[in-house]
């Protein structure tokens, strides 16, 4: 297997898990913000989503026209950036639950398709430019690694944030 193929299946996986967390929660609550923590669930899918979109295409093959059309990007990042931020949650009704989940899911499949594009030579190459430094990656292959490890961390917050809706940890793979 080669490189690209095992970050594009490791975010593939870690999508599935994404996947279950949200399967196990009725939309009707990923606008609430359970006592003890700081978000909610619809602010963690915006937060992958653009997360995705940064770290796995935008820095990998550049702004995707596709992406672009589909979502607000240039909103959502205001909305679900998170970096240097405390506000980590969304209003009720401000996006609706299956628009931002439609919109989650077509984010994913413009990065799959990407990356099923590419080949090993580009993961050491640098990362296409942005105006900022990217926080965590120097090159394509950091980028790319980062995103999955970065959407586990979030299933750690989504799972906390479940088990506080009184949903609890359902640990049967599906």
């Amino acid at each position: 297997m080669s490189k690209i193929e095992f970050l594009k299946e490791q975010i593939i996986e870690s999508r599935i898990f994404v996947n279950r967390l949200i399967s196990e929660i009725p939309q009707d609550l990923w606008y609430t913000i359970p006592n003890g923590t700081d978000s909610n669930f619809a602010w963690q899918i915006g937060h992958l989503l653009i997360s995705q979109n940064f770290h796995a295409i935008t820095v990998i093959t550049g702004r995707n026209n596709k992406v672009f059309k589909t979502v607000p990007i240039v909103d959502y990042v205001k909305l679900f950036n998170g970096m240097g931020t405390l506000h980590r949650a969304v209003e009720k009704d401000l996006i609706p639950a299956h628009i931002l989940k439609q919109q989650f899911d077509t984010v994913h499949e413009i990065c799959i398709d990407n990356l099923s594009k590419l080949d090993d030579n580009i993961l050491n190459e640098d990362l296409e430019p942005i105006p900022f430094m990217h926080p965590i990656a120097k090159n394509k292959y950091e980028a790319l690694s980062w995103s999955f490890k970065h959407e586990m961390w979030h299933c750690a917050e989504m799972e906390e944030i479940k088990r506080a809706l009184s949903h609890p940890i359902v640990w049967l793979k599906q």
